[in-house]
């Protein structure tokens, strides 16, 4: 039986799974693939959109 942690963290990558793929099956303007095409060309970093995210994440548990 998995823990809430691992619960939570598996939950942590299929928001993932759904930001760089699934969402992105029907988006014209950011098509799979684009994300990781937009880092290669250093149009944004991975460490931004990490730090995007946690400071989001961090603001919806922290203020609820």
């Amino acid at each position: 039986m998995k823990t809430r942690r691992e619960r939570i963290l598996g939950e942590v990558e299929h928001a993932l799974e759904l930001m760089l793929y699934y969402h992105r099956k029907e988006d014209d303007e950011l098509p799979v693939g684009s994300i990781q095409e937009a880092v290669a060309a250093g149009e944004i970093t991975a460490e931004e959109i990490v730090e995007a995210f946690g400071e989001m994440l961090k603001r919806s548990l922290l203020h609820g």
